[in-house]
């Protein structure tokens, strides 16, 4: 009951400051069966709901209303079946997904590695691969929204171990204040610039 009323709390208090949407399509290029996407996209969903971002899904090759913005996605998530981590240590994320960056620090296009994934979920078995497939998505499209480079801890490190899928299990894994200001900052230059 608790655990209800904070989370209730946490969103009400995030929607009084957020408010932002982003379109993502993601393109199930591995054939994963839809409800391992599903199960992904409602963990994505769900971190960034604590910073009050509706993530709005759709598939790849949509049919698009050209009348209607929000069925035009902002990014596209490739979801492939490759992938390798290395065999002793922390799993690089950079085995595990990649987001296509220009040198402005421009982009919308990540790729996710599930079978590097799988090979991390079976050496740590503490977290489901849905659920380690949907914060690799959201540390991608954190790229794609803060740029390049790692941070020291977080969603945005630049290697996962057991701890991070302890924290990813139990939903603890998150963006810092510096990278959730920096998120919103990007969705409402993105909504500014599509309003000129």
């Amino acid at each position: 009951m608790k655990r209800g009323l904070f989370l209730s709390m946490l969103f009400s208090t995030a929607a009084a400051f957020g408010g932002e949407q982003i379109n993502v399509a993601v393109c199930n290029i591995g054939q994963l069966p839809a409800q391992a996407i599903e199960n992904a996209e409602d963990e994505a969903a769900y971190v960034f709901g604590t910073m009050a971002v509706e993530i709005y899904w759709m598939g790849c090759g949509a049919d698009l209303d050209p009348r209607n913005a929000r069925m035009h996605p902002d990014f596209i998530v490739r979801v492939r079946l490759g992938g390798r981590i290395s065999k002793t240590g922390p799993a690089s994320l950079s085995s595990m997904g990649h987001a296509f960056i220009d040198d402005s620090g421009a982009g919308y296009i990540a790729d996710v590695y599930y079978g590097a994934i799988q090979q991390l979920t079976s050496r740590y078995s503490v977290a489901d691969e849905d659920r380690v497939l949907g914060y690799t998505m959201v540390h991608e499209l954190g790229h794609l929204l803060i740029g390049a480079g790692h941070r020291p801890r977080g969603i945005m490190r630049a290697a996962w171990s057991e701890g991070e899928l302890v924290e990813i299990s139990r939903r603890h894994l998150s963006f810092n204040e510096a990278e959730r200001a920096t998120i919103l900052r990007a969705l409402r230059a993105r909504v500014s610039d599509r309003r000129n």
